[in-house]
Formats: structure tokens, sequence, C-alpha cells
């Protein structure tokens, strides 16, 4: 979409900075959305930032109105991050963009969110519950946030894309699918990532409208 509007959602961590960046480079007319900005992005006269907290209204739908695609990156990150956070902050973005008529989000989740389309596989299994065990209210944060995209979703072209472990590899070729599908492997790298979520931004009409695939990175 040359020339699109989008907005990111956790531009300040690592995999956010990495999914402002290309699109910067695709040339999306970035918004960011978060409680600080970055000086980087502060000094980049292509980024629009608008400053908030995920629980603030007002603000959310001042970044959120006029946008052609979000893609957020928000979630918990670290054994003590706080949780209880995310559920109602995306039950007030997916409010908003209903009421405002933006229809495409893309965000980040991981394989703790189940699909139907999943076949048994040990080895996720294992990672999912070693952060059921020591994690819980992480894996419960992340399971709950799946819900309240099937809950509250509706008619939005939302995508929830999951993924495993996180790399900071250079960009190389990413594969989506499902778990134990015979594709689908355990790590993306971030660059990957961006170039993914801005490739499915970008299509018309979207794919994976209302559902959950997973994405992994193809080591060259």
């Amino acid at each position: 979409m040359a020339n699109g509007k989008l907005l990111v959602l956790g531009a300040t961590g690592e995999t956010g900075q990495v999914v402002v960046k290309r699109a910067l480079e695709l040339g999306w007319r970035v918004t960011i959305y978060g409680r600080r900005t970055l000086p980087e992005h502060a000094e980049n006269p292509d980024i629009q930032s608008v400053e908030g907290a995920l629980d603030n209204e007002q603000q959310l739908r001042t970044a959120i109105r006029g946008q052609d695609a979000i893609i957020s990156v928000v979630g918990p990150s670290g054994m003590r991050a706080q949780t209880a956070v995310f559920v109602p902050a995306y039950k007030l973005i997916l409010s908003i963009m209903k009421e405002e008529g933006v229809r495409r989000i893309i965000a980040l989740s991981t394989f703790s969110v189940k699909d139907p389309n999943d076949k048994p596989s040990v080895f996720i299994w294992f990672l999912t519950t070693v952060l059921w065990a020591v994690a819980h209210n992480i894996w419960k944060s992340i399971v709950d946030v799946g819900e309240v995209f099937d809950k509250y979703g509706g008619d939005i072209d939302w995508t929830l894309f999951r993924v495993g472990f996180l790399g900071n590899g250079p960009r190389g070729k990413v594969v989506d699918g499902y778990v134990a599908d015979g594709t689908l492997g355990a790590s993306v790298e971030r660059a990957d990532i961006a170039e993914w979520a801005l490739t499915q931004a970008e299509k018309s009409p979207p794919e994976y409208v209302r559902a959950k695939p997973g994405i992994s990175s193809i080591k060259n």
C-alpha cells in the first residue's frame, strides 16, 4: 500500500523499532503510540508520535483515527512484566477501531495461543508448558488476549500471528503456517517479523483474516 498510513503499537521495543524502520523504508506514513517516544523517532520528521498509556482512550483514538492498518507488537516482556493491562487494552483498541472504521490489525502473539489448524507437537507443548509453569501470569495474559480477538474482533480484519523464539539476525526468508504442518519452525528473526507483518498490511484483500497463523524464519 504505497504511502499508506500505518500505526505501530509497541514501537519502543526491540521488535517495534525494527517494524518502524522497515515501514519507513517501504514508504508507509508511520504513526507510533506509547508512553514515550525514542529520541531517534522524535527526531524523524516522517514519524508522527502520539504519547499515552494503553488505557488512555482519548489518545488511543487520536492515534487510531484515519489509519489504513495497525501493527501491534505490544505484550508482556520479561519475567516480571506487568500483564493486567493487555486484555483491557486490546478490548479498547478493537472497540475504537470499530467506531473509527479502521478495519485492519496485525498483532503479535505466541504459540501459547492455540489454533484449530495446529497439529500435536511435543516441542511446542513443552515450550508452552514451561511458560505456563514458570511465568503463569504471562502465559495467561497471552492466552486471554487471543480470546479477546475471538470474542470482540467482530468483523474487523484481524490477524494474530504467533511466534516462538526471537532472534536479531538479518532479514531472510519467512514462512507462515500452523504448528507441525511440516514447514513451520520454532524461531523467527525480528527483521522477518517486520517484513511479514508489513507485507500482510499491504495485501488487498487481506490474508489470514480472523486467523492465527504462526511464522518462522528459514535459515539460509
